[in-house]
C-alpha cells in the first residue's frame, strides 16, 4: 500500500478516520511479516536459558551464564533484520515498536550482564515482567489479541518465577519464550500464508 503525499486539503472525521485505520491495518501486515523474529527470539531465548538450566544441574556454577552469550549475537541479528526492513517499508507504529524494543533490549542486556549481582534471584523475573510489557505493548500497538495475551502470560509469569528457587528460574523463562515469544511468531507466520 502506498500513501499519497499529503495535501493541504481538510480532512472529513470519516476520511482522518479511514487513514488512520488504513495505516493500523498496514502495521498489522508488517507485523505479520516480523513473525520471523520473534520466532528467532522465541527459540534463542529457549536455547540459552534451558543451556543456563542444564549447566545448573551438572553444577556447572562457574560457567552458568555462558549461553547467555547468544544474546549479543541475537541482537546483531535483529538490527541487520529491521535495518534491512526499514529501507523497505516504515511508518510510524512500526519504528515505535522498534524503539520499545531497542529500550527493553537494552535494559535486559545491562541488567543480565552487569545488574546480576544485586538483582541476584530476582533477575530472571524482572526481565521475564520487561518481556512481557515488551510484548503486550507489540500487542496493543498492532491491536493484534495475539501478542497482547502472550504478554500479560509472560509477565503473569514473571511474578510467578519469583516464588521458584533461582535455579528452576532458566526454565521457567525458557518455557515462557517458547510459549509466548516463539508461539505469537508463529501464528503470525501461519496467518501470513
Amino acid at each position: 500500500m502506498k500513501i499519497k503525499p499529503m495535501s493541504h486539503e481538510e480532512f472529513t472525521p470519516e476520511e482522518s478516520l479511514a487513514l488512520i485505520t488504513e495505516v493500523i491495518q498496514e502495521a498489522k501486515v508488517r507485523l505479520e511479516e516480523d513473525g520471523l523474529i520473534y520466532m528467532m527470539w522465541g527459540i534463542l531465548l529457549f536455547v540459552a536459558s534451558t543451556g543456563q538450566y542444564l549447566l545448573f544441574r551438572m553444577e556447572q556454577w562457574e560457567i552458568n551464564y555462558y549461553p547467555y552469550f547468544l544474546i549479543p549475537l541475537g541482537a546483531i541479528a535483529s538490527q541487520l533484520y529491521y535495518a534491512r526492513k526499514q529501507r523497505r517499508q516504515s511508518n510510524q507504529i512500526m519504528g515505535t515498536i522498534s524503539v520499545i524494543w531497542a529500550i527493553i533490549g537494552f535494559n535486559l542486556m545491562l541488567l543480565g550482564f552487569f545488574g546480576w549481582p544485586l538483582l541476584k534471584s530476582s533477575l530472571l523475573p524482572i526481565s521475564l515482567i520487561l518481556l512481557g510489557i515488551g510484548v503486550a505493548t507489540v500487542g496493543q500497538v498492532s491491536k493484534s489479541r495475539v501478542f497482547l495475551l502472550a504478554g500479560i502470560l509472560i509477565n503473569i509469569t514473571g511474578f510467578v518465577g519469583f516464588q521458584l528457587d533461582w535455579t528452576n528460574q532458566p526454565l521457567l523463562l525458557g518455557i515462557s519464550s517458547l510459549l509466548f515469544i516463539f508461539g505469537p511468531g508463529l501464528v503470525l507466520q501461519l496467518q501470513k500464508r
